[in-house]
């Protein structure tokens, strides 16, 4: 699966999970003082999150901090009823209980049971998050908290229970990694309906999406740049065009990352910037960080997204060859020949290699 693609869902059918009786008892034997489970800290979170083009890997590291947990080891309704707890340690072995479960069973497919389309989760999840985001105070673990719970919504299909509280997590007044990770979380829905072929389509989404691509912060940017990429529209196509002109780079690449998804080789000179400058070398004393320690380890996760940024510009390149002029294809070439015989990253040469055959048979072609 293409790293720029958020999609390893479920497989779309219709739930078969069956409802939730109201009256169900929580468990017998559950202690009320159990242990704290403390969900990623936001600042670990932004750390990851610098680049949209990360989204799947990130989301998949933060699930991978908790451990696998399948879907027939605990009831989907127990977790629930932990969701429902006064207990604030319940609620939170509840919440990361369900995030476990939804990513197994999205990773079941067709032998799992569809607990993305179970609109009795994405109720309990959507109303543990409005709760969240109606406190008032601005502490780490408030906004690690929200931040989780965004995240995991992207793994629910409930659109009409889900998407309200995505959009108010999105709003200027959110924490700013809260705000992206509700915009990620709307990328994750929308490539798990696209690998279904029902592309998703709500005006109102797209209308906030575009309003957002205007914001002042770089990272909201790049979160909707990435976004737009994966909903239908004329005008996405047309915004996609402006943002590849942003003056942030991480915006412009993710823009032109987008189109290319979309079949539009508009964003090629931006692929021409990524290839040129690969070279560019990043010094840790640069960075920000209290001590050389925190600047190196800084500098090391710029250098992973710089060959995230590499390997998805050299798929994007694969991805339009056919709409490239004869002249563009040359261009192209010249730039991954040294990739391929010389990258020191072997997945890095080998994209290369795979996309001089595919602009080598354009050429023939032609």
């Amino acid at each position: 699966m293409d790293e720029t693609n958020p999609v390893d869902a479920s497989t779309g059918d219709t739930a078969r999970s069956p409802e939730l009786a109201s009256s169900a008892a929580i468990p017998d034997g559950l202690p009320d003082d159990l242990p704290p489970v403390e969900p990623p800290s936001a600042g670990f979170i932004v750390q990851l999150f610098l680049i949209p083009g990360l989204i799947v890997v990130a989301v998949i590291g933060v699930w991978a901090l908790f451990g696998k947990l399948s879907s027939s080891e605990q009831d989907w309704r127990e977790l629930v009823q932990e969701i429902r707890s006064s207990n604030e340690h319940r609620r939170w072995r509840g919440a990361t209980g369900l995030a476990h479960m939804l990513r197994a069973d999205a990773e079941m497919r067709e032998s799992g049971q569809n607990l993305a389309a179970n609109a009795q989760i994405a109720k309990e999840l959507t109303a543990l998050l409005t709760e969240l985001l109606d406190e008032t105070s601005r502490d780490e673990e408030l906004i690690s908290q929200q931040s989780f719970v965004t995240r995991t919504l992207g793994w629910l299909d409930s659109y009409e229970t889900v998407l309200p509280v995505l959009g108010r997590a999105m709003q200027p007044e959110q924490e700013l990694i809260v705000r992206a990770d509700a915009i990620r979380s709307v990328a994750v829905m929308s490539g798990r309906a696209a690998e279904r072929d029902q592309p998703f389509d709500d005006p109102q989404v797209s209308e906030l999406l575009v309003d957002l691509s205007r914001d002042k912060e770089p990272l909201i940017r790049q979160a909707v740049a990435f976004t737009l990429g994966l909903i239908p529209g004329d005008q996405i196509d047309q915004r996609l065009r402006v943002m590849a002109e942003d003056s942030d780079r991480n915006t412009r690449v993710n823009a032109a990352l987008g189109m290319a998804r979309r079949g539009m080789p508009d964003g090629f000179r931006i692929y021409v910037d990524v290839l040129q400058n690969v070279s560019e070398s990043i010094d840790p004393e640069t960075m920000e960080g209290r001590t050389p320690e925190e600047r190196l380890s800084e500098a090391r996760q710029r250098e992973n997204m710089k060959l995230v940024i590499l390997g998805n510009t050299l798929n994007a390149l694969q991805d339009i060859s056919g709409l490239l002029s004869p002249g563009q294809r040359e261009q192209a070439l010249g730039l991954c020949r040294p990739l391929a015989d010389e990258h020191p990253e072997p997945r890095i040469r080998i994209e290369a290699l795979n996309a001089i055959r595919t602009l080598t048979a354009g050429t023939t072609a032609d």
